[in-house]
Order: C-alpha cells, then structure tokens, then sequence
C-alpha cells in the first residue's frame, strides 16, 4: 500500500509544472486573483524527505517547500488519517485537497473539474426563474425560484443552479462505495446542523418520505427569512421540518456572536460585539432529549468550523444511536484530522471515508458509518 508521504510529495512534484487558465470559480471568488509572492524558507523535514528517496536536490523549489510546511507539525496525524480513510477514494481525494491547498487552481485540478462540468451547471441553470430571485448580501449573490419536477423531484426552492446541481444532482451529503451507501434513508431522522436557507432540509426531507423527521439548527435572521419562504413552497415536505434557533455547540445556553452573512456565517463564544446578533446555543444531547426523540439516524454538519465543537455536545447521542454522519471539515486544516480523531476514540465502530464536491477548497465532507466493507 503506497504510504501518504509517498503519495502527497508525488501528487505535489506531477502538479508542479501546471499552468490551468480554466480551473477557477468565479461564481464564488469574483475575479482571479494575481500571483502569490514566491516562497523562500527551508524546512527541517527536507532532509528526512531525501533520504528516503521522496525528492532530490532538483526537485526542492518553493512548492515543495510549501508542500512540507503544510504537514510537517501534523505529520503523524496525516499519516494516521490516511492510513484509517476507508477507500483509495478517500485517499486520493485528501492527497489532491493537500495538493490543491498547496499549490492552488492554477496546478491542481480536483475531480470534480471535468471538461463538462460548466456546461453541465449551464444544463440545470434553465430550472432557474430568472425573474423571481433574491438578492443576498454574501457576494451579492441572486437566488433564483428552482422548480425540480423537471429532474424528478416535487419541489421548489430559491437557490442557485450550481447549488442545486451539487445538493440535488451530484448529492454531495451522500457517499456510495464498495456495498455501503452513506444516505437519508425512508424514515430517517435527520439533525441538519447548518441549515442556512433550507435547501439541505427539503432535500433530506424528500429522501426520507413519507416517515422521517429533519431537525435544522439555523439562526441568523437573513437565512431564515429564506428558509422560511423555501418552506412555505413545499407544504408536502415542511410539516416534517422543525426549525431550531439556536447555535450547535458542546454546551447549551452559552451566549454567541455571530460574524458573517448567508452560507458563510460563523458563530464565536463570548459577549456579542455591538454590530453582531445574540444567541444561544444548544447542544445535540440536549436537543434529543428536549424532543425525546426515539433515535438519530443522520447528521448534517456545516456549521463554519464549529462542527468539533458540536460533535462534542452530541457524544451520548452518538454513542447511543451511533447513527451516519456527513460532517464538514473544509474550514480549518486541522479539522481534516481532529474530527476523525474524536470520533475515533468514541469506539461507536466508525468507517471513515472524505468525499469533495467543488472544483476549489471548499465543500470537502466527512461521511461516518458502522457498517463494514
């Protein structure tokens, strides 16, 4: 079995020479950005790189060099996470996220970016309504009125094309593998940390019919306001979605502020700036038992970087229903090993496996299941 260092400096050396002009998303970032200033460091893991073989003295350049510093403080723990990832997918997806990382859009192209994929979000932009839309502050961006009756799902949402197509088409909180299939199931209870503007809770809401329950965890005034509009144009699917206004977290009740707008909003514990809303918290644990609900079956988290935070507040519930779990870990580096980690020592029997669904560094997901290959 080829070892993570093996794979990650072979991934880093065969990108190096690349120069894409057509791997960057200006739908999310705006304009492409100018080149960063070249890099000028060593590294003290150089040495332990060439003797083994990883590289020569030819090959040290500034994107090795950069390529070492992102892994060499956490070195044992990539290694580790590599070795307990499930399946070569995982693998070579968490070697190309470092990689993209590393080197950026213009040396790496992720999976996701094939030679049809804007044509294919160009395919699905037709659902759009371009006259009835919404006009967001995070980057301005337009949701437009989706009717899915088209691509066989009853419903309507204000979102966008590229959104539906990640959510609905590619369904980027599902992960099938070699006999295991990480999905909402009929009758699933569903906990949707991250709801933003409801369109996870319809689309795990019409996966479970008729039976299943969605709990969505969502607070900020401007996404609920969508959130509830989403709702009122699917009765058929919102009498089983049940909103919670309150902030996932390990403890209930601690006083948050909250930074940002839309899908980038995240949350910060202590006293609220005065430009900031209030809220509180309420932690999974407490949110089952609050709803005495009789099992978890599915959790959702993407919660901006506090998704460790709330899988802490979720532990009697994990350990007791040990349910399927699609977790974020996009939003700091450390999270691609720290949340594995902590459900590891849970012991609940968890396969890991790291799925990505956009052609940049956001959107990679964590799926967790007991069941074995």
């Amino acid at each position: 079995m080829q070892s993570f260092l093996t794979a990650y400096i072979h991934e880093i050396i065969s990108n190096i020479p690349n120069n894409y002009e057509d791997n960057y998303d200006f739908d999310r970032f705006g304009p492409q950005p100018s080149e960063k200033r070249r890099l000028s460091w060593e590294n003290p893991l150089k040495n332990y790189l060439r003797s083994k073989g990883y590289i020569n003295a030819n090959q040290w350049s500034d994107g090795i060099m950069k390529a070492v510093q992102v892994v060499d403080l956490n070195l044992t723990r990539f290694v580790w996470l590599y070795n307990i990832l499930a399946d070569d997918e995982s693998k070579e997806i968490l070697v190309k996220i470092l990689a993209f990382r590393v080197l950026g859009h213009r040396k790496v192209k992720l999976p996701l970016r094939t030679k049809t994929y804007w044509e294919d979000i160009k395919y699905y932009d037709r659902l759009a309504n371009k006259t009835d839309y919404i006009t967001i502050k995070f980057f301005n961006w337009q949701l437009y009125l989706m009717d899915l009756k088209e691509i066989g799902i009853p419903l309507k949402l204000y979102h966008s094309p590229k959104g539906i197509y990640h959510l609905f088409v590619l369904e980027q909180y599902r992960c099938k593998t070699a006999g295991i299939d990480i999905v909402v199931n009929p009758g699933d209870y569903v906990i949707d940390a991250g709801a933003c503007w409801g369109d996870t809770a319809l689309y795990f809401a019409h996966l479970s019919r008729p039976a299943g329950e969605i709990f969505c965890y969502e607070f900020v005034p401007d996404n609920l306001e969508i959130f509830q509009r989403n709702l009122l144009l699917n009765p058929h699917l919102s009498e089983r979605i049940h909103l919670i206004k309150r902030a996932a977290w390990a403890e209930s009740n601690m006083q948050v502020a909250i930074h940002g707008h839309g899908p980038g909003t995240s949350v910060e514990i202590g006293e609220p700036k005065m430009s900031d809303v209030e809220n509180l918290t309420l932690s999974i644990d407490d949110l089952v038992n609050i709803q005495d609900l009789p099992r978890v079956d599915f959790i959702k988290m993407d919660i901006e970087g506090a998704e460790l935070q709330a899988l802490r507040g979720a532990t009697k519930t994990l350990l007791r229903f040990k349910p399927k779990l699609a977790i974020s870990v996009y939003h700091r580096l450390s999270d691609f090993f720290d949340i594995p980690e902590y459900l590891d020592t849970l012991d609940c029997g968890y396969n890991f496996f790291l799925r990505h669904s956009t052609i940049h560094a956001e959107e990679t997901i964590l799926f967790a299941d007991t069941k074995r290959l």
